[in-house]
């Protein structure tokens, strides 16, 4: 943000000559410049302060434009040519609303908050500028700064121009460019999920003997196969949906959501799970009846992506944690804890971020493309929320997800008007 210029009394430039100095073509303009003509009189009557504004703008590097007096008399820089196009040179020294009488209206507001004592800075705004002959649009930073006399008193306004056309093309193309891989992951998520439902339907087909009978050995491979098809689909699931949240395009219908409601059906896909590996799960009937507000949906992917990673990383024998407490009336945690292998504490922002897994072996017992953890914690980030974790290696890890409260209870948030979605 530019700064108040201050002007003064007794210092710059104290002649005409001395103000501008210099062998610029605007300094040859204003030697030349009929001022007696103009509503600020000659550089001679000049007082300091203007002197001062008027030397600083035309020695400037920058493209600068000072607006000088009632009628806002222009002065500007070699730099500022290219901004006035065609206009050069002949509203030099003219009250700016009439040099501009078809824009000016648009940077009034502007003005007069500068006037007022206040720099204001407007970014990436539309220019049309001339260059070689003609005129193109590009992207700039105007800085709107209150000008003062000797006094101290504002009488004029500098406006400072900033050129961003090379950074907000960048940041366009940037943006279309996460946008095509989107797109195009979302084309390769179709392609891979026809065959790979046809493997799963097919050995579906043999598992249930369908086209004759299968040893035991077949059923242990057909299993293996199914599995096998699953992680992938997951992998898949994982890489476009990373993908789809990077480039902006998810959407989140926001609403209150009975937490035991949301929870019961996580464990409920989990159970099996669980059972299978011999693990006990605790707080599952101890869920309050609190309301979040959120996406359902998107809360409980989270939560089932924390709960099959407890289960993933937790040893045979071993306990899964489930609670939830609210916080301060305003926000509730919902957590999930886990005796399983943990992690280092260096390691405990690695594993937030996507196609990182802190055993990176190729050997590795556990799959996936490492992308769950970092979709959950930008999932919760994009609903307001955050999700955090503590873990001790060899101890365990707990993972809290923390979103906002809803309106009350279960019951309450049951009656809730259903078309309400922020």
């Amino acid at each position: 943000m530019s700064h108040p210029t201050t002007l003064p009394a007794g210092h710059g430039p104290t002649s005409a000559a001395s103000i501008f100095a210099g062998a610029g073509q605007m300094q040859e303009l204003c030697q030349s410049h009929a001022w007696n003509a103009s509503s600020i009189g000659c550089p001679e009557d000049w007082g300091p302060g203007l002197r001062v504004a008027a030397a600083l703008v035309l020695a400037s590097p920058t493209p600068m434009v000072l607006l000088w007096g009632e009628d806002a008399t222009q002065i500007y820089n070699d730099p500022f040519c290219a901004l006035m196009g065609a206009k050069h040179p002949s509203v030099f020294g003219t009250p700016v609303q009439h040099g501009w009488p078809e824009g000016w209206h648009l940077d009034w507001a502007l003005y007069t908050r500068a006037l007022r004592g206040e720099s204001v800075l407007v970014e990436d705004t539309p220019v049309s500028v001339g260059r070689a002959g003609e005129s193109a649009d590009a992207s700039y930073t105007l800085a709107y700064s209150p000008v003062r006399d000797e006094q101290g008193d504002i009488r004029g306004v500098l406006v400072s121009a900033f050129e961003t056309s090379t950074l907000a093309a960048a940041q366009r193309q940037a943006k279309a460019a996460v946008r095509a891989k989107a797109d195009f992951l979302a084309i390769m998520s179709h392609e891979l999920r026809t065959p790979l439902n046809a493997i799963g339907g097919y050995a579906e087909l043999l598992r249930l003997e369908v086209r004759g009978p299968v040893t035991p050995e077949q059923r242990g491979d057909l299993e293996r196969i199914q599995l096998s098809q699953e992680q992938l689909l997951g992998v898949i699931g994982d890489v476009l949906a990373y993908a789809k949240l990077e480039a902006g395009i998810l959407h989140f219908a926001v609403e209150d959501v009975p937490v035991d409601e949301l929870l019961a059906r996580c464990i409920a896909l989990v159970a099996h799970d669980i059972r299978q590996k011999k693990l006990e799960l605790r707080g599952g009937d101890r869920i309050t009846q609190r309301a979040v507000r959120a996406d359902g949906e998107k809360v409980q992917q989270i939560v089932l992506n924390l709960l099959t990673n407890a289960i993933k990383f937790t040893n045979p024998g071993g306990v899964i944690t489930l609670s939830c407490d609210e916080v301060e009336g305003e926000r509730l945690q919902i957590s999930v804890s886990d005796t399983g292998t943990g992690v280092a504490s260096t390691d405990l922002e690695c594993i937030f971020q996507p196609f990182v897994q802190v055993d990176a072996k190729l050997s590795r017992p556990q799959d996936g493309a490492g992308l769950g953890l970092a979709i959950s914690r930008e999932l919760a980030r994009r609903m307001g929320g955050d999700l955090t974790v503590e873990s001790e290696i060899g101890v365990g890890s707990t993972f809290t997800l923390t979103l906002a409260s809803g309106r009350g209870s279960r019951e309450t948030a049951s009656a809730r008007d259903t078309t309400d979605h922020s």
